[in-house]
């Protein structure tokens, strides 16, 4: 009986889907797959994820608006990917990469130098597509914090609970520059009127 239970574990194994190790997530034997289960998990990763690299393609696009190209050019080293984002990128890559981009935007800000026109003009495009990426993301956040974790297996467990403690936190983070954004855009004539709504969302 036992030689027969091991045999059907191993077959499991040897022809489960492909799919159930999309996104880091190998299938573990015995998960569910109904709805709040692993097939749920699955789902948030991605797409918070994909709201990853949104935002960092939203800071990389609010570098070049406040005409901050030297200072990206210096923090290359770090910013393994700062072209654009890879699809490639690994969690803890994006995440890192975000916080150094942040200690290239937030030193200009606080700077409060003047913008030419040129970069008036994209600053208002790239703020308003830095506050929606901003408010993807924390939906995830928010996503993130309701997920069942005890549907995981030992195998999933890691990556999924990376993204739960470091998304919240660059969220903070991203609320926090965005209220500052706005003080700096507008003080710079800036026009942020459709920023400075969807904001709101974000409780800036």
């Amino acid at each position: 009986m036992k030689l027969k239970s091991l045999v059907l574990v191993g077959a499991s194994l040897l022809f489960a889907s492909p799919a159930m190790a999309a996104f880091g997530l190998p299938n573990i034997l015995g998960v569910s797959e109904s709805h709040g289960g692993k097939a749920n998990v699955r789902e948030v990763v991605h797409d918070c994820r994909r709201a990853l690299h949104e935002y960092l393609e939203s800071q990389y696009l609010l570098i070049d608006a406040l005409d901050l190209k030297e200072e990206l050019a210096a923090r290359k080293a770090t910013l393994k990917f700062a072209e654009k984002g890879s699809a490639a990128q690994s969690d803890e890559d994006m995440i890192a990469e975000s916080a150094a981009c942040s200690d290239v935007i937030q030193p200009r800000i606080e700077s409060n130098k003047s913008m030419d026109a040129e970069h008036r003009k994209l600053a208002a495009v790239a703020a308003l597509k830095y506050v929606r990426a901003s408010l993807e993301t924390k939906k995830m956040a928010s996503e993130l914090t309701r997920l069942d974790t005890g549907s995981l297996g030992f195998g999933d467990i890691g990556p999924v609970l990376y993204l739960v403690r470091n998304v919240p936190p660059l969220v903070s983070n991203a609320v926090s520059t965005t209220s500052k954004l706005m003080k700096y855009l507008s003080a710079n004539n800036v026009d942020v009127t459709e920023a400075n709504k969807a904001a709101g969302d974000l409780g800036v």
